[in-house]
């Protein structure tokens, strides 16, 4: 588990490294996201979505282009209507008359290249105050969670338990491998008869005396060498 938990860690950064590049790129080229608040470019850009400009000095807007200007009450994105030496005339996608206004060609501030649904919504929560801090309280919790249901000494105790440890064995003391190595030079005669030959002192054949056991002396009786004798 601690394997997964770092793959995903690393996913998750290197997808975060890569957006935030991305946007400090297109923001140092003069491109800006908006969020659409009403439903005026409805059903192109409803309300929600997230619209993504172009700097106005990449090309001169054409009629059908939509673009983002500037009002006395904020920024609008609207379609440009028609063409006049005096500027743009505009208007929105679900409305069924030209706007009132004509726009100077100096209030035009980019134009739309790109818009995602519902996107829109991410950027107003982060436009928040509180946004960045209920995200990083959110992960932070995450995390928490994380270490909770799958601590990192899981994977550990999963192994011991399938690998049990050997028990230590403790080294013999060394009278007692002195004793086994003496025994081990012993000849193994335990058990296994063997035949001694005895000489008798009176001249008389040897006599054959079979042993079984450890090795001892054996020394032939008088009444022996006297039967032998007669």
């Amino acid at each position: 588990m601690t394997v997964v938990r770092r793959a995903l860690v690393s996913v998750l950064v290197a997808v975060a490294l890569g957006l935030v590049v991305g946007a400090v790129t297109a923001w140092h080229d003069g491109y800006r996201v908006y969020a659409v608040r009403t439903g005026s470019m409805t059903p192109t850009y409803p309300t929600g979505a997230l619209v993504i400009d172009a700097p106005a000095s990449h090309g001169t807007p054409s009629v059908g282009d939509v673009i983002t200007f500037r009002v006395s009450t904020g920024l609008v994105t609207h379609r440009v209507y028609s063409i006049s030496a005096s500027g743009y005339a505009t208007k929105g996608d679900a409305n069924p008359t030209p706007d009132a206004w004509t726009i100077p060609r100096g209030d035009v501030v980019g134009h739309v290249v790109a818009g995602v649904a519902g996107a829109g919504y991410v950027l107003v929560f982060f436009q928040q105050p509180t946004g960045a801090a209920t995200v990083v309280t959110a992960l932070l919790a995450l995390s928490l969670l994380w270490g909770l249901f799958f601590p990192a000494d899981a994977g550990a105790n999963a192994h011991e338990a399938t690998h049990p440890a050997r028990p230590h064995r403790r080294p013999a003391p060394r009278h007692h491998v002195a004793a086994a190595a003496s025994i081990a030079r012993e000849p193994a005669s335990i058990g296994v008869p063997r035949r001694a030959v005895v000489p008798s002192s009176d001249g008389a054949p040897p006599a054959d005396i079979e042993t079984s056991g450890a090795r001892r002396s054996v020394v032939p009786s008088r009444r022996r060498h006297e039967v032998a004798a007669g």
